[in-house]
């Protein structure tokens, strides 16, 4: 069973290999200086705790199988200062043999229900990610036909998820 919670300081080293198991295949392929594997624990732990994140811990029964981490304030590649309501999902990773089983999904619907004041979820990842792009459309996301190049090669396309009522 997949249930999220809020990271905890003891979560981050193992969130830390998670990230770069995760995310590394995707900077070999775009050599991106923003890819999160190229971060450290330290990373990690200044955002727990800090107004401007929240960060949680994905669990498949009580093993840590992934992160996620959404920006509550501040700016955004695509659309620039969030408004109240507006959260920006920066990153969500998985344990590499444990992708495209729906965890990502799973855990982006639990983790929606903790922002009660949600009107509008945004998401970007680069263009040619098609397992990005059918986890996000499955969690109900949905293109708003912008791009951005981020750095040469890498064209990062932008989503977004309307809640239809406040909670």
């Amino acid at each position: 069973m997949i249930t999220v919670r809020p990271t905890l300081k003891s979560d981050v080293d193992i969130l830390c290999g998670l990230q770069k198991a995760a995310f590394l295949p995707i900077y070999a392929q775009y050599h991106d200086q923003g890819n999160p594997g190229l971060r450290g624990a330290e990373d990690i732990s200044r955002r727990l705790g800090s107004p401007l994140f929240r960060y949680y811990t994905i669990l498949e029964d009580k093993d840590i199988v992934g992160g996620i981490l959404y920006r509550c304030e501040g700016s955004t590649p695509f659309i620039g200062k969030l408004s109240a309501g507006e959260y920006y999902l920066m990153r969500i990773y998985v344990r590499p043999d444990l992708q495209c089983r729906g965890i990502g999904k799973k855990a982006i619907l639990l983790c929606e229900k903790e922002f009660r004041d949600a009107t509008k979820f945004y998401v970007d990842f680069p263009k040619e990610l098609e397992k990005n792009r059918r986890c996000y459309e499955d969690a109900g996301f949905r293109s708003t036909g912008k791009e951005l190049e981020a750095e040469p090669g890498l064209v990062l396309v932008m989503y977004e998820k309307t809640v239809m009522s406040v909670r």
